[in-house]
């Protein structure tokens, strides 16, 4: 049986309310979890459902290609080893050093940050210029919570997996020791307090079927919340 939703009420104040066509309000999830969780898969499984997805990743690696400004700070700020012979970022070098390093963490946080957030509220106004809005959008982001994304969302949902299957997840996608996945998990705000502030939590600790049944419920329901609540 799927997860039954968390549903506590949030007194945080959002922008959220922003993003309404007409009588149809756009309704935003923030779709969040610690690295290994797996929750770019639910996020694109969401799309299949119609929902509009932007992954904060994708954003990212896109503001972080050859020629863009962004580019050129970080190799500014970290130096010209982190960057590939063919003058692209070396993301898995970077990766290990902010993992390793809080100062120089907090440093590339301070440089993407806002521009990743820039281009998320751009998107979310484009949405809401529509003719034909969607009724879910999704902004799929690993620090959504730390970031201040969460504010641009009427919900959070978190994705979560047993810590023994998330090291080994992280190991096998970034071809790292356990023991340095195991830094990537301690780096990241802990679960449970990332659990303490969704609305809705999807297990993705065994195979993915189970996972669809989770989303599939908590889909059909925001649906008809959203249909009950425009009536």
């Amino acid at each position: 049986m799927p997860c039954l939703p968390n549903l506590k009420v949030r007194g945080q104040k959002s922008e959220a309310r922003r993003w309404k066509v007409g009588d149809t309000a756009v309704k935003v999830i923030g779709l969040t979890g610690s690295a290994g969780t797996g929750k770019t898969s639910v996020a694109r499984y969401l799309k299949t459902l119609g929902a509009e997805v932007i992954e904060a990743d994708a954003v990212a690696k896109e503001l972080t290609e050859p020629g863009k400004p962004l580019l050129a700070e970080i190799a500014a700020a970290f130096g010209p080893d982190f960057l590939s012979a063919d003058g692209s970022l070396d993301r898995a070098k970077l990766r290990r050093l902010i993992f390793s390093d809080q100062a120089a963490r907090k440093r590339l946080n301070e440089i993407t940050h806002p521009e990743i957030i820039a281009v998320i509220k751009k998107w979310l106004d484009e949405l809401h210029k529509r003719a034909h809005p969607p009724r879910v959008a999704v902004i799929e982001a690993p620090l959504l919570i730390e970031t201040g994304l969460d504010h641009l969302v009427d919900e959070i949902w978190v994705v979560i997996a047993e810590r023994e299957a998330v090291i080994r997840r992280i190991a096998a996608r970034d071809r790292i020791p356990p023991e340095q996945a195991q830094a990537v998990i301690t780096a990241q705000m802990a679960q449970e307090e990332k659990v303490r502030r969704a609305h809705r939590v999807i297990d993705n600790t065994g195979g993915f079927s189970h996972t669809r049944e989770q989303v599939d419920y908590f889909y059909s329901r925001l649906l008809e919340e959203q249909g009950e609540a425009e009536k």
